[in-house]
């Protein structure tokens, strides 16, 4: 409560009824205030601003006559708490003995109120540890609390008026805070700061102005979730942080009793509609009746130490579940269990219209397509999908560019079986892998004898074999130049000729192209025609590389883990910190590397448990530093920071170009100095 002692001014200026026009303002100037107070006998009977006797000696042009005073003002127990009366401008404050001690203006009041107010909030949020930061319209930064300073490591004076959505490294879009959507629990980075927090859109008079980002540092969560004091004394904040996240927070005793659920719960995996109902149960009641498995409580009081599992229940709900032990004194106290849910939701992908951004990227979808599994938790993926379901009803040409291994044959099969053409031939051809002097037969076939070797009978060609289906041609860049004419016929007039044949045959096939390559570059290079390319470039689609899309690598480590796991026979399990490395890794080789290591892991790492040092080795190797991302935010000696800017770059530059030739080049130095700072780095 503010009461009105602590914001009363002193009073400076006392003048009596009689003062003339120019006393009054002789006073003012001296003591250099703006307010007199006029005093009526013994009792403060009104008062007069300056404005208001330089008005009145405008008025008169009389500096002898009496002043005139306002009278609008309240005399109130300085000790009462503040609030305000209509019709009043001034407040006159009083002692017990009813002696005036102070004054001040309503308008004054008013705004040291919402000073004092802000300033214990300010304290109140420092004291909770959350951090603020507040936008306008534009992203840029406005205003900055003492906690989100310390938290960045950054001082207000230089974040000040600075574009938020250029510094911060964010996985959501965050004009969709600007549109009205309020993005919870969302992962962040700055000035290598790892947060979580919610991003709220700042509305005033129902109009959107800004953004406000409240966030606290990550690593303080995960080290109170250790903490007996975390589960006694925080109990109620977590539920309030977690009722709007998509995890589940578990507490179970050292018998297996459950005892308390906070945040999101997992329904459908425990198989009853309410938290109440599991409340007060054994843990084993649920894994006796095979309602799920494995049981992470038993394994974490059995082991003493931190458990991640995948776990499964009835009718194929996962997830992903950290147990962490809670010791009071050496003995074990509670386990504390955080759950997410990993599962598709039926139906997900014919529901676009009912289903908000939200739901689509905080679960893991995935699509069957004639036997392969496109698994994504990306809005990029669920929004390129869509569009290929639209496109997937015409028979358009269709170009799916990316880079090598980010899966564009997988996009291709889900053209086709969205299509009418699903039930018939899907033909893939790998124009890279044919040799030069065979890719005509077997594109478009041959006739008997037509040449040495040639099949008695003769023998269709691809386009041949996809007539009513769909024919998709993979790395079309590495087509020779000779066979690209012969494409662009068949494009152009839908018929091919057999070799040793003088007779078309019509076909009817739907084409999909793909290809690792700038088509457009080679066009300018002359190395393919541009007739073909604009023949073939009808629709195009972009894939986006992995490391634009980071939060589907969770997602697809835990597939391919899954896979190789069944393949092997062998039990294992990824930790949380070796999830922290695969998603900050860039995969240059994309999706078909991140197969790769994940079956490396596999087989390569010792234990039940693929630890974090055992992905930064398969990801970097023994001699490599590990070096964050090359930005310098932090104040050093300037060599200092040259240094690590250039070890960075050529770290990331080597992941990228492979030889020290390429990245000379991009970098522009001698392949020399390449050559000696990696081996420097390998010391």
């Amino acid at each position: 409560m503010i009461i009105w002692k602590d914001i009363l001014k002193p009073i400076d200026v006392v003048v009596d009824t009689e003062s003339t026009v120019e006393t009054v303002i002789q006073r003012l100037a001296e003591s250099r205030t703006e307010i007199a107070l006029v005093r009526k006998g013994r009792v403060i009977a009104g008062y007069c601003h300056m404005r208001h006797v330089m008005e009145q000696l405008a008025r008169s042009g009389r500096l002898d006559e009496p002043i005139s005073y306002k009278r609008d003002l309240l005399r109130v127990p300085q000790l009462s708490a503040v609030e305000f009366s209509h019709n009043i401008s001034m407040i006159i404050g009083e002692d017990l003995d009813k002696k005036e001690t102070g004054y001040i203006s309503v308008s004054e009041a008013k705004n040291k109120l919402n000073e004092l107010r802000l300033t214990q909030l300010n304290q109140l949020l420092h004291g909770s540890g959350v951090g603020i930061i507040r936008t306008n319209i534009h992203y840029e930064i406005e205003f900055i609390n003492e906690t989100a300073e310390n938290i960045l490591g950054i001082p207000s004076s230089f974040l000040l008026f600075r574009n938020y959505k250029t510094l911060l490294t964010v996985d959501k879009d965050l004009d969709r805070v600007m549109s009205g959507e309020t993005l919870v629990s969302l992962n962040s980075s700055m000035n290598f700061k790892q947060m979580s927090g919610n991003f709220y859109p700042l509305r005033i008079d129902g109009k959107i102005t800004g953004l406000v980002h409240m966030f606290f540092l990550r690593e303080v969560f995960e080290e109170a979730v250790q903490e007996l004091d975390f589960v006694r004394n925080l109990y109620s904040d977590l539920q309030a942080v977690y009722a709007s996240s998509q995890e589940q927070i578990l507490v179970i005793d050292e018998d297996g009793k459950i005892l308390r659920v906070a945040g999101l719960f997992l329904s459908k995996f425990w198989k009853v509609d309410k938290p109440e109902k599991i409340i007060g149960k054994h843990i084993s009641e649920f894994t006796k009746k095979n309602i799920f498995q494995p049981d992470v409580f038993t394994l974490c009081v059995k082991q003493k130490r931190k458990i991640t599992a995948l776990q499964e229940s009835i009718g194929s709900r996962r997830i992903w579940s950290v147990a962490t032990p809670v010791y009071h004194e050496g003995k074990l106290e509670k386990v504390v269990i955080l759950s997410r849910d990993i599962s598709h939701a039926p139906n997900q992908h014919h529901t676009s219209k009912k289903t908000t951004e939200s739901s689509v990227t905080d679960k893991l979808a995935s699509v069957t397509i004639q036997g392969k599994k496109l698994v994504y938790r990306s809005q990029k993926i669920e929004n390129l999908l869509t569009e290929l379901q639209r496109v997937a009803q015409m028979n358009s040409t269709v170009l799916l560019e990316g880079e090598s291994g980010v899966g564009k044959e997988i996009f291709a099969h889900k053209i086709h079986s969205a299509s009418t053409r699903r039930d018939e031939a899907f033909i893939r051809v790998n124009c890279g892998a044919i040799p030069e002097q065979l890719i005509e037969s077997e594109l478009f076939g041959y006739e008997k004898g037509a040449f040495t070797g040639a099949d008695r009978n003769g023998k269709a060609g691809f386009f041949e074999i996809a007539h009513n289906g769909t024919i998709f041609l993979d790395e079309i860049g590495e087509l020779p130049l000779t066979m690209q004419v012969k494409l662009l016929r068949v494009l152009q007039e839908r018929e091919i000729t057999r070799i040793g044949s003088t007779r078309t045959i019509a076909v009817d096939v739907r084409i999909i192209a793909a290809t690792n390559k700038n088509l457009k570059e080679m066009v300018e290079d002359g190395e393919f025609r541009e007739d073909l390319y604009y023949r073939l470039n009808v629709i195009p689609f972009q894939i986006p590389p992995l490391r634009e899309r980071k939060e589907d690598i969770f997602p697809l480590a835990i597939f391919f883990l899954e896979q190789f796991k069944q393949m092997y026979e062998i039990k294992k399990s990824f930790t949380p910190e070796a999830i922290d490395v695969l998603e900050s890794y860039d995969w240059p080789g994309n999706v078909r590397e991140l197969q790769n290591i994940i079956e490396r892991l596999i087989v390569l790492s010792e234990g039940e448990w693929i630890q974090r040092e055992n992905v930064l080795h398969s990801l970097y190797g023994d001699g490599q530093k590990r070096e964050k991302p090359p930005f310098v935010f932090e104040i050093m000696p300037l060599k200092e920071a040259i240094e690590k800017l250039e070890t960075q770059l050529i770290i990331r530059g080597m992941q990228k170009y492979r030889t020290a030739a390429k990245l000379s080049k991009v970098l522009g130095v001698s392949p020399a100095t390449i050559s000696r700072r990696m081996k420097k780095l390998k010391e």
